[in-house]
């Protein structure tokens, strides 16, 4: 029987946007498409780089419209079907304006067409007509995966990235995900540095090229 993980009511939040994904989100595993609401630890998550991947915990946040009208960049970009490329995604995806998503280089300038950057969500907003900050919503719940490592995989089949505890986003972390992540990680409390880094780049001030014909 699988063990349901802890869900924290909390979350990290960052100075341009909090991390996550929306509810509604669907990831790929083996027996199909998941809303992310509904995975559990020890789920099989479909990755970019790495195949399979166990879910070692999933913590949420909801945030009330009261909330974001006071600190407005915790709204989150909507991103609508083909808002990155064919696909990217498939259909509308919310996500934290923190939270980063890889882009193809061809999308970048400067960036070569085969280098994938991991861009935060917030750097898209405006990019076209359908990124764009949606502050409609009366209450948003964000939800963020963690593997053993930094992973990337499809939500709504645009690829993002999992979770990753750097030393900086652990002293934003409120007290019991920080706890739920030292339990898992417990190599964090001597190095914060311990857990993989992520392997794409993510450049300073990207620069988009035109939409795609």
């Amino acid at each position: 029987m699988t063990v349901v993980t802890k869900i924290s009511e909390t979350s990290v939040v960052a100075k341009a946007g909090a991390f996550g994904l929306c509810a509604g989100a669907n990831l790929r595993t083996p027996c199909g498409s998941r809303r992310i609401e509904n995975l559990r630890k020890g789920d099989l998550i479909v990755t970019r780089d790495n195949g399979l991947q166990p879910v070692r915990l999933v913590w949420r946040r909801t945030l009330t419209a009261t909330e974001i009208a006071a600190d407005p960049s915790l709204a989150p970009v909507r991103l609508k079907p083909r808002a990155i490329g064919p696909m990217m995604p498939q259909r509308d995806l919310l996500v934290g304006g923190a939270h980063r998503v890889l882009i193809p280089g061809w999308r970048l300038q400067d960036v070569p067409d085969t280098t994938a950057c991991l861009i935060p969500a917030r750097d898209l907003a405006g990019v076209n007509d359908a990124a764009y900050i949606d502050r409609s919503a009366e209450e948003v719940t964000y939800y963020n995966v963690v593997f053993d490592h930094h992973q990337v995989f499809t939500a709504n089949g645009l690829p993002v990235e999992s979770f990753l505890p750097t030393a900086s986003a652990l002293c934003a972390l409120s007290r019991d995900v920080t706890d739920d992540i030292t339990r898992l990680f417990p190599e964090l409390l001597r190095a914060p540095s311990a857990y993989p880094p992520a392997e794409y780049p993510t450049p300073e001030a990207p620069r988009y090229r035109p939409d795609f014909a």
